[in-house]
């Protein structure tokens, strides 16, 4: 091996940046992007315009897909036993089973329900986000729809990382605090995907206009996010009572 050959590999070995990308398939241009999106979202949404991103940036819907990875490997917190989450899953179908003496142990259905719910909640988030990124017309006249996508993930991402900064405060929640801490969640899902795309956007029309169509897009996300809350839970139940629990 030659001396240059070395000072090239020497050169290029790997290091944190490259650990954390064989991890959750994010390394530090990933937590860049999350960055600009919530600091300057118009230079990623410019560069989402260009193919390679400039290289500067982590495509959005790695960069989406790895923040849900992480996500769900967080779950327990909000999963386990002792959590307020399962413990009132867990009374309503002890509950539901007290009148069917043939039903189920509740416990090991909801355990595997749990399970399933967590293997195909990323792959139907990315499907029907995907399906319903790539028809929402909001990024400007002769906006492909790769872009289009490209732009409508830079919004989940947004959305996501809040979501998984949430599950801090879940294990400190009370039955009673539930309710109102998913409402605040949802309010503030919607104010962080309009505020991300009209800042993406400003400028590019009126501001009425946009403030409108980031109002838009935010419900529109939103309600894909509880649309897909519900396929996941349909979907976990039908795969737990076609292989068992």
């Amino acid at each position: 091996m030659t001396e240059q050959s070395k000072a090239q590999i020497a050169n290029n070995k790997p290091g944190l940046d490259a650990l954390v990308e064989d991890l959750f398939g994010l390394n530090f241009r990933g937590m860049k992007t999350i960055m600009q999106l919530f600091v300057s979202p118009k230079e990623v949404f410019e560069s989402a315009r260009v193919s390679d991103w400039r290289r500067q940036y982590t495509p959005t819907m790695r960069l989406t897909f790895s923040i849900i990875t992480v996500f769900m490997l967080l779950s327990f917190f909000w999963a386990a036993e002792d959590g307020i989450m399962y413990q009132t899953l867990l009374a309503q179908m002890t509950e539901a089973a007290a009148s069917d003496p043939g039903a189920p142990d509740p416990k090991n259905t909801l355990d595997a329900r749990f399970g399933a719910y967590s293997f195909l909640y990323p792959f139907v988030y990315m499907l029907v986000h995907g399906l319903v990124g790539s028809i929402v017309f909001f990024w400007g006249d002769g906006t492909e729809w790769v872009t289009r996508v490209r732009l409508y993930f830079a919004l989940l991402a947004t959305g996501m990382l809040v979501a998984l900064m949430s599950m801090a405060f879940v294990p400190f929640l009370t039955t009673d605090a539930l309710p109102a801490f998913t409402l605040i969640g949802l309010f503030v899902s919607v104010l962080i995907y309009g505020l991300t795309y009209a800042r993406g956007m400003w400028g590019t029309r009126s501001h009425i206009s946009i403030l409108v169509r980031a109002v838009l897009i935010a419900l529109i996300i939103t309600s894909t996010d509880l649309l897909i809350s519900v396929l996941s839970g349909i979907s976990a139940r039908l795969w737990v009572t076609q292989f068992g629990a």
